[in-house]
């Protein structure tokens, strides 16, 4: 179902219930987002593999911080919105949308592999980072959402037999 379809459908929901469906979309999409990560890939694309696959980890999970931060920052009858990121997590738009441009590398300190220190000045390096979605529209989601929904509609009509 294309995005402006299922807003057609979600508008032709009586007021009444508008609440419920908030809280199941919050919670659905949520879901979805995260389960992209399981998945590696996003309505049904899957992500480009790594040039040189991790030793640990997967493709784009090492601590888990990104895949956690996965929320719901507003949830009312008018409106759902889920964010990803936070001061730990800045990176979670570049890999969302990709990037491909310069790059500021603060100075830091390297330890070598023979435990000698070197000292790296700021410096500015153009990085080309693929673009793996795991939010957005998507018609997955929203076949899953209208699933949802349409239970949940079910669930009340039977309580009122």
């Amino acid at each position: 179902m294309s995005p402006d379809q299922f807003n057609d459908y979600l508008e032709q929901l009586p007021d009444s219930i508008a609440a419920d469906m908030a809280e199941i979309v919050a919670e659905t999409a949520t879901e979805y987002f995260k389960e992209s990560f399981t998945r590696k890939g996003f309505d049904g694309q899957n992500w480009q593999p790594a040039k040189a696959p991790k030793a640990t980890g997967s493709l784009l999970v090492d601590t888990s911080q990104l895949v956690n931060s996965i929320r719901p920052t507003v949830v009312s009858p008018e409106r759902v919105v889920i964010s990803a990121g936070n001061d730990h997590v800045a990176y979670a738009k570049t890999h969302n949308e990709g990037y491909k441009g310069p790059v500021t590398v603060p100075a830091h300190t390297r330890v070598s592999r023979k435990g000698k220190l070197y000292t790296v000045r700021s410096h500015v390096r153009i990085v080309d980072i693929v673009q793996r979605r795991f939010m957005g529209e998507a018609r997955e989601l929203n076949d899953r959402l209208r699933e949802r929904i349409e239970a949940r509609i079910q669930a009340i009509l039977n309580k009122r037999k």
